[in-house]
């Protein structure tokens, strides 16, 4: 249970970072507030906010004394201090090799992953159906690595953990935009499916 007050989150529905915190806190069933940001407004770059998070952007949480940013940062936070359920392994080399899963999943799908979005934010007859299709590749190679690490597992790391919170909020839109399921990764395409029969999941959707 969080300490007196409930947790503060300071959310815009719709970003990532903020889902992966959301995952978290219901997986550990914690109860929090939110307190809205919109990022189209600006209200992430007010003088107010940016005491909070000197980067600007969201997810903040607020736990009694304490306000953390970033939201991987956030998220071990509160499986250190809310130990029940653990989302980490007790085993350190399975715990740095779940982080150096994360590192893959948010920094080197984030290129093609980046390219594909930024294409189906402009006007139909503007979008370069080459990009897309070449960033759609170039991402179905990637995911190839976590293909394989998930092998008969039902979760990424074995047990549900951090890694598989951190990267589903991506997963679901990438399923958006065509890239998953796909013929090459049925693994993958299981996990996704398992992943959105989680309530902590459904949260998000």
């Amino acid at each position: 249970m969080a300490d007196g007050n409930a947790i503060k989150l300071y959310d815009f529905p719709s970003s990532p970072n903020c889902q992966r915190v959301k995952v978290v806190l219901a997986e550990k069933k914690l109860p929090y507030e939110t307190v809205p940001v919109d990022l189209k407004k600006g209200d992430q770059k007010k003088p107010d906010y940016l005491k909070l998070n000197p980067y600007g952007k969201v997810p903040v949480i607020i736990d009694g004394a304490t306000v953390l940013y970033e939201s991987c940062i956030i998220n071990e936070y509160l499986d250190e201090k809310y130990p029940e359920p653990p989302l980490m392994p007790k085993d350190h080399a399975k715990k740095a090799k779940v982080r150096i899963l994360i590192d893959y999943g948010m920094n080197h799908l984030d290129s093609p992953y980046q390219k594909i979005r930024m294409e189906l934010t402009k006007d139909a007859k503007e979008r370069s159906q080459e990009t897309i299709d070449k960033a759609k590749q170039d991402l179905k190679n990637l995911l190839q690595r976590l293909e394989r690490e998930i092998g008969e597992q039902p979760y990424l790391a074995g047990d549900f953990s951090l890694l598989d919170a951190a990267l589903i909020p991506r997963f679901l839109r990438m399923e958006g935009m065509g890239v998953l399921p796909d013929p090459s990764m049925p693994r993958l395409s299981g996990w996704l499916k398992r992943m959105k029969d989680r309530p902590s999941v459904k949260v998000i959707m």
